[in-house]
């Protein structure tokens, strides 16, 4: 019967504790300064080390490690939880490692392991990244004007990114490529990133550091796939009302009860504004919005505004809050608002340049994209 991978690991340790069915690997160590300590195999199991084999090592910090079979994976050899070497081993490799009490983290040397290679080939780049990146930080807190170090670190930081992009791409397969897609933008490299999954998927499939991989690729597929439907859906709604179109009309009522229509207003250049009490950008916009009113009223230009709120009070509270002295109208209906569903609002502040004519002549217009357009079209 096939064992589950859940209980893989207590098996592997009866197997390691009774000396019974033995791998046909042989992992060497030698260990600088370890004479006498124990040296343990480890594998992390919920991000905890779990001991697969030990040994005791001899006089001279040798040992023989001789572990059962067990699939492609990370595992970690150890002489306490603060000081161990990573390796990258399968069932049929056989490996020695040369390293020093204190510093297994970087050992002197990792040999007859094919993706252990890879993996330390690797993190030699970063140390070598990491070391100039320092200095040139460095000389840069020291001098901010520092041209030749800025230029440097923007050019270091490119090359190593375009090196872990090219080591990704020339290895998907081998678990060593973990080390180097941390350091990519998943956002960026999505599709890089998904290769990568399903090529460990036939290596690793049962790694709990593929099982994590795999996971956050499928949240960023999720988000992509939300972004994606998110923006086609906001495209439906901007082509709604193209520039150039007549702008629908319709009719709503000011804090006093009065009806306004935006026909009513033809004649004039009406900037129709979305936005809400409770709509923190919108408050923030509203002095840029008063500085082009005040420019522009006399020249035939109106505003009619038209609040996402659902409270009275809250909204004429805003509108005297911040001064805002043009046209106000609103049905109280929140998202629901009648005009705000006819101009496909998905998001406020939002706002429609209606020419003299009733002609959409821009949209979502803020800040000094709305100063240009008002002063071609006042010009």
């Amino acid at each position: 019967m096939m064992m589950t991978f859940r209980t893989l690991i207590p098996a592997l340790l009866i197997f390691s504790a009774c000396g019974a069915q033995q791998g046909g690997r042989t992992i060497t160590a030698t260990i600088g300064g370890g004479a006498g300590q124990m040296l343990y195999l480890e594998r992390f199991h919920g991000n905890k080390p779990e001991h697969v084999d030990s040994v005791k090592l001899d006089a001279n910090g040798k040992g023989e490690l001789h572990p059962p079979m067990m699939p492609l994976d990370f595992y970690a050899l150890s002489l306490s939880p603060n000081d161990m070497t990573v390796v990258i081993l399968d069932s049929t490799e056989s490996v020695s490692v040369e390293a020093t009490a204190g510093k297994l983290g970087e050992p002197t040397s990792v040999t007859g392991s094919a993706h252990s290679d890879l993996m330390y080939d690797f993190f030699k780049r970063i140390k070598s990244f990491d070391t100039e990146k320092q200095e040139l930080v460095k000389r840069i807190n020291a001098d901010g004007g520092d041209t030749g170090a800025i230029d440097r670190i923007n050019k270091l930081n490119e090359d190593f990114y375009n090196r872990c992009r090219m080591f990704v791409n020339e290895h998907k397969g081998s678990p060593a490529v973990l080390a180097a897609v941390s350091r990519l933008n998943i956002q960026n490299e999505l599709p890089l990133f998904q290769q990568v999954r399903d090529a460990l998927k036939t290596t690793i499939p049962n790694s709990e550091y593929y099982i994590g991989f795999r996971d956050q690729v499928g949240r960023m597929e999720q988000q992509a796939a939300a972004m994606k439907a998110q923006e086609e859906q906001m495209a439906r709604l901007d082509n709604l009302i193209p520039v150039g179109s007549e702008a629908p009309d319709f009719t709503q009522s000011t804090p006093e009860g009065k009806a306004i229509t935006l026909s009513s207003l033809r004649g004039k250049v009406v900037l129709i504004d979305f936005w809400a009490s409770w709509c923190k950008p919108c408050r923030m916009e509203n002095p840029n919005v008063k500085r082009v009113y005040e420019q522009y009223k006399g020249k035939g230009f109106e505003i009619l505004g038209v609040s996402l709120d659902r409270d009275k009070a809250s909204w004429t509270g805003a509108i005297a809050q911040d001064g805002l002295p043009w046209k106000h109208v609103s049905d109280l209906a929140f998202w629901n608002n009648a005009a705000a569903q006819q101009y496909g609002v998905s998001s406020i502040p939002y706002t429609v340049l209606v020419g003299k004519d009733g002609k959409v002549l821009g949209k979502n217009l803020r800040g000094p994209a709305l100063e240009e357009k008002l002063a071609e079209v006042f010009k």
